[in-house]
């Protein structure tokens, strides 16, 4: 196996384009580590938004069940001999 440089300060010269070379190693490490950061943040802003609208949906759902038993409570005040079908479960014919 044969190097293409010397020694190690060859390498790092890079035959007289070290500075384009590392430059550009440089610049594509930034930028990696960019996107990197940015998929991070954005991942955690995404998971903060929908575990934001799963308690928000939860509080409606609850909502939605008060009103219903309040609604069923004031229709059962006006009318004690209303009977509410909707618990009422058909029997299986045999």
């Amino acid at each position: 196996m044969t190097f293409q440089f010397e020694s190690i300060s060859d390498f790092f010269n890079m035959g007289g384009y070290a500075f384009f070379v590392w430059a550009s190693f440089i610049c594509t490490f930034l930028c990696m580590a960019g996107v990197l950061i940015q998929s991070l943040v954005v991942g955690k802003k995404i998971k903060q938004g929908v575990q934001k609208e799963k308690v928000r949906a939860e509080r409606i759902m609850a909502a939605r069940a008060q009103r219903k038993l309040k609604q069923q409570a004031k229709r059962n005040a006006q009318d004690p001999n209303n009977i509410d079908n909707s618990e009422v479960f058909d029997e299986p014919k045999t």
